[in-house]
């Protein structure tokens, strides 16, 4: 019984090591942009002012 609570003890160590790292590697994954201009008629979001005046150009002249 002595001999076996190292490997258990080993065991388990290891296994918490796997989740921790992959708890890591979920938390270091790049958050996509979210967007930050939104038209103020029909209500599509865009990333930049470029594309949000390109479109309210073209879709509400």
């Amino acid at each position: 019984m002595e001999k076996a609570l190292p490997a258990v003890m080993g065991a388990m160590f290891g296994l918490v090591m796997i989740v921790a790292v992959v708890g890591m590697a979920q938390a270091m994954q790049p958050v996509p942009p979210t967007p930050e201009y939104t038209c103020p008629i029909c209500g599509e979001k865009f990333f930049t002012y470029d594309e949000l005046y390109s479109h309210f150009v073209e879709s509400h002249p």
